[in-house]
């Protein structure tokens, strides 16, 4: 239990840095070690909260956050939580993961380029929050990449985006634990490992908070950058390994490739469109 807590702690100390969660890493390390899939995933929601709390208590602190635009991505989040965890044993668990991981693509897509939203396209931040809270509702995790889209269309520094996804990742994570704690029975999870897991978390949020402050906004931009590609590969990993009809296979590994070229060529294109914008020597 003390490595899983070490390893707990580490992980939560990167993702806050970025502003997400670790339960989606830390999960699987949960079952391995003999936990149910939604003790795992309990476990996984409380050490977020644990972790995001102080995190986002930090930031504010800073000045960094900004709660009216929080509410525009929580509030919908909210709401749809629910109706994203009711359906979650409706639907092969396949298709979760290649919507999750088309929305990673894309938040990378965003982090690489630029650009804010127009005021009259303030709808896609709702419809953002939306698809937030029905996307961590079927995975049990916050969906913290989706907010990250939605603030990064928001604010150009990078702190910013990552200290505003954390304060919409724990409103997020805080429901989703609350809507399981609901609909699933019972779970018995030892009260030793849950506090040691939630004051890992705590820790960790605490380190990855104070850590963000201190670097470059550079910095953090590339911690952002690197945890989203890692999400991708764990997830595609997983939709490549899924034991599913293959017809369904064939179309989760189709749509994921194409998710990929579709990143690569729009990804591209921004880059040659910068070099051109760039004056002659």
């Amino acid at each position: 239990m003390i490595g899983v807590a070490i390893l707990t702690y580490i992980l939560a100390s990167i993702f806050a840095i970025a502003g997400m969660g670790a339960a989606g890493v830390l999960i699987p390390n949960y079952i391995a070690l003999g936990l149910s899939v939604h003790a795992a995933m309990l476990l996984g929601l409380t050490q977020n909260t644990a972790e995001l709390t102080v995190a986002t208590g930090l930031n504010w602190k800073r000045g960094l956050i900004e709660w009216r635009k929080v509410a525009k991505v929580f509030v919908p989040a909210a709401i749809f939580v629910p109706l994203g965890a009711y359906i979650n044993i409706h639907i092969p668990r396949v298709l979760v993961l290649v919507a999750f991981a088309l929305f990673l693509l894309f938040a990378l897509y965003r982090m690489l380029s630029s650009g804010r939203i127009e005021s009259s396209d303030g709808w896609k931040i709702y419809l953002l929050g939306a698809v937030e809270g029905f996307t961590a509702g079927l995975i049990g995790m916050d969906a913290a990449p989706i907010a990250l889209i939605a603030f990064s269309y928001l604010f150009g520094n990078p702190k910013k985006v990552s200290a505003n996804t954390a304060a919409a990742a724990l409103g997020v994570s805080s429901v989703t634990l609350a809507t399981y704690l609901v609909l699933l029975p019972s779970i018995p999870i030892a009260t030793g490992t849950l506090v040691a897991i939630a004051t890992a978390g705590f820790l960790g949020g605490i380190t990855g908070a104070l850590l963000m402050h201190r670097i470059k906004p550079l910095y953090v931009r590339y911690t952002m950058l690197a945890i989203l590609s890692l999400a991708f590969v764990e997830i595609t990993a997983k939709i490549f390994a899924a034991r599913v009809p293959e017809m369904l296979y064939a179309v989760s590994v189709g749509a994921v490739g194409a998710g990929l070229l579709a990143f690569l060529y729009g990804t591209g294109k921004k880059l040659r469109g910068r070099r051109k914008a760039l004056p002659a020597p």
